[in-house]
């Protein structure tokens, strides 16, 4: 018989995590150290089930952060004169930013320098989207704050309440 790893890690994670406050990347590492020392076979076989995932994961991570890296070593006076230095023949001027991947209607991550006007819409769309998300849980946590003026936020809603008040600000 054959174990199933990934639903033993995840009551493992599920009952690392259910009481109280925690910070994960401590569960974390407490669950690889506990793992290590008396179930390494769950541990790797949960590593194996889930190689696909992690390494895509890292991907994902090495694109964001270089994204990340771009922006914040390009001020618009340095890419004004990025992309100055560019048209007077320096192919490597926009290089950091030329080089970044973004995620693509089809799936596959592609270099900006790459980009179709289709591709750049559809990127363009997908930071527009995650903005309107992102304003609507800023509302929410606003429209809590508000209500929760002493207490925890159980002590004045319930999930009810709760799934009202999102009603009300979408």
């Amino acid at each position: 018989m054959t174990r199933e790893y990934a639903a033993e890690m995840r009551a493992l994670i599920d009952a690392e995590t259910s009481h109280g406050p925690y910070v994960s990347r401590q569960i974390a590492r407490e669950i690889v150290e506990k793992l290590e020392a008396n179930d390494p076979d769950l541990l790797t076989g949960w590593l194996m089930v889930h190689a696909e995932r992690l390494i895509w994961g890292a991907i994902n991570e090495r694109d964001r952060s270089t994204r990340s890296q771009a922006r914040a070593t390009g001020s618009r006076s340095a890419f004004a004169a990025a992309a100055s230095e560019h048209e007077a023949g320096d192919s490597k001027a926009l290089g950091h930013w030329l080089g970044c991947r973004y995620a693509v209607e089809d799936g596959s991550r592609r270099v900006l320098a790459e980009l179709t006007k289709a591709d750049l819409l559809f990127v363009a769309e997908s930071y527009e989207d995650r903005a309107r998300q992102n304003s609507f849980e800023a509302a929410f946590f606003k429209a809590l704050a508000k209500k929760v003026r002493t207490g925890t936020v159980a002590d004045h809603f319930t999930e009810d309440k709760l799934a009202e008040l999102r009603a009300s600000l979408s």
